[in-house]
C-alpha cells in the first residue's frame, strides 16, 4: 500500500530526541529517512535506558524504518558527501546550534545553493536568534526557563519537570508541521525554504494561558499537584485499591456529578454555582469525590463515573498501562525486534489514515548499516573509492 510520503527523502542529522523523534513521523509515514551519523556513532547512543547488551533503548524507538549512514563532517570529503546527497534529497534536519553549523559550512544558505528545493529544519534549543542562541540546551532547561517548572508539581515543592519530555515531542511535532508545510509551499513555487523550531518556543506554546492570565488577571498560577486551577473536582482520588483521576470541569459535568454520589441538594448551591465558586471550595467539593471513592475499587469507581458521563480513568503504573485494554485496541504498543536486543515494545501510529496509514515495517538501523545502499546506489561511488573512504574515517 502506497504511503503519503512515498518519494520524500530526508536527511537525519539530529541527536537525542526532538530531531529523530521528527523524523521517526515522517519515515512512519513512508519518506526515506537516511540517519547520518559519525564513524563513532552518535552520542545519543551512549544515554539511557540501556539494554543489556548496554545499547540505548530508545534507539529503536527514534529510529526505526531509517536508514542508517556514517559521515565525518569534520574531513573535506565528508562534506562533500553531504552536498551530493542533498542534490538527491527533499529534506534536512539537523538540531546543530547555529555556531556549529555555520563552522562546518553545511548551513541552509550554503545547502541551498546546492540544492534550491531543499526544505532546511532547524531543531535546536533557543532557535536561529536571540541572546540564547547559542547556548546548549536540554529539554528540563527550557521547561524551567519558560515557568513550566515553577507551575508544576505540589504546593510548596521544589520546581519540578515534567514525567516526559515535553518540550522534546512537542518540538518534533512542530517541525513535522512545518516541514509538511514547507513541501506544500515547494509544489507551489518549486522552492525550499528553512525552518526554524526551537525548544524554548515549544515550552512558552505548552503554557496554555499562563501568561494572560499573568497580565490581564495579575494572578500567578501556582503548583496545583494533580489538579486543575479552574475546576474542581478535578485532581487524582485515592480508592479502594489505587488511584484515579476524574475532571469535573463544566457546571454540566457537576450536576452529573451531584447526582452520581446522592448529593443532588447542592447542585444548586450558590457555594458551587459556577466553576469559579467551586475553585474557591476546593476543598469542600474534593472532600466529597474523596469520601464517595473511599469504598470503591477503581474499575468500579471509572465505570460508575464513565456511565454518568464524566471523564475519569485509573491512575495506571508502567505495567498496568502497557496492557491497557484501549491502548491495546489503538495498537499503541508495538513490538518490534531489533538486532542485538531482542524484542522491544516502542509506541504505535499516533495519527490513524484510512487510505494511506503509517508502518513501522523496519527495526532501526546498525551503525553505518546502509553505508554501500546509500553511497554507491544512491551516490554511484565505486567500490574502490568506498574503501578509500572507510580507510580515511569519512563514513
Amino acid at each position: 500500500m502506497s504511503k503519503v510520503l512515498d518519494g520524500i527523502r530526508v536527511i537525519d542529522m539530529g541527536t537525542f530526541q526532538a530531531a529523530p523523534f521528527c523524523c521517526q513521523i515522517l519515515a512512519d509515514f513512508g519518506a526515506e529517512v537516511i540517519r547520518v551519523e559519525p564513524p563513532g556513532g552518535a552520542v545519543d547512543r551512549e544515554l539511557g535506558p540501556f539494554a543489556p547488551n548496554g545499547e540505548n533503548l530508545a534507539i529503536p524507538l527514534y529510529n526505526r524504518n531509517k536508514k542508517g549512514v556514517t559521515l565525518n563532517l569534520q574531513t573535506e570529503a565528508g562534506k562533500q558527501l553531504l552536498q551530493e546527497l542533498v542534490k538527491l534529497s527533499d529534506v534536512l534536519v539537523t538540531n546543530m546550534t547555529p555556531r556549529a553549523v555555520r563552522s562546518l559550512g553545511i548551513g541552509y544558505d550554503s545547502l541551498r545553493k546546492v540544492n534550491p528545493r531543499l526544505v532546511y529544519a532547524s531543531l535546536t534549543g533557543y532557535g536561529q536568534y536571540g541572546p540564547y542562541a547559542e547556548r546548549p540546551a536540554f529539554d528540563p532547561v527550557c521547561q524551567a526557563i519558560v515557568g513550566h517548572m515553577y507551575i508544576t508539581g505540589f504546593k510548596d515543592s521544589r520546581p519540578t519537570k515534567s514525567g516526559s519530555s515535553l518540550c522534546d515531542y512537542g518540538s518534533g511535532l512542530y517541525c513535522v508541521i512545518g516541514i509538511l508545510l514547507a513541501l506544500h509551499q515547494r509544489d507551489k513555487t518549486g522552492k525550499g525554504q528553512e525552518i526554524d523550531v526551537s525548544l524554548l518556543d515549544t515550552g512558552v506554546s505548552f503554557m496554555e494561558a499562563v501568561f494572560a492570565q499573568y497580565k490581564v488577571s495579575r494572578e500567578i498560577q501556582a503548583q496545583m499537584g494533580n489538579a486543575r486551577p479552574f475546576s474542581a473536582p478535578t485532581d487524582s482520588f485515592r480508592c479502594r485499591d489505587g488511584w484515579v483521576y476524574m475532571a469535573v470541569s463544566t457546571n454540566r459535568l457537576w450536576k452529573r456529578f451531584t447526582e452520581l454520589i446522592g448529593r443532588k441538594d447542592i447542585v444548586d448551591d450558590p457555594r458551587f454555582a459556577t466553576g469559579e465558586m467551586r475553585r474557591r471550595n476546593r476543598d469542600y467539593v474534593n472532600s466529597l469525590a474523596e469520601g464517595w471513592l473511599a469504598d470503591k475499587t477503581r474499575d468500579e469507581a471509572v465505570s460508575l463515573l464513565a456511565e454518568a458521563g464524566i471523564p475519569a480513568g485509573p491512575v495506571n503504573t508502567v505495567t498496568e498501562a502497557i496492557v491497557d485494554p484501549q491502548i491495546q485496541a489503538r495498537g499503541m504498543i508495538v513490538e518490534i525486534e531489533q538486532p542485538g536486543i531482542g524484542m522491544v515494545p516502542v509506541s504505535g501510529i499516533v495519527v490513524k489514515m484510512s487510505e494511506t496509514p503509517g508502518e513501522i515495517a523496519t527495526p532501526a538501523p546498525g551503525l553505518g548499516q546502509h553505508n554501500r545502499e546509500i553511497y554507491q546506489g544512491l551516490l554511484g561511488i565505486s567500490e574502490a573509492k568506498l574503501a578509500e573512504l572507510r580507510e580515511n574515517g569519512v563514513i
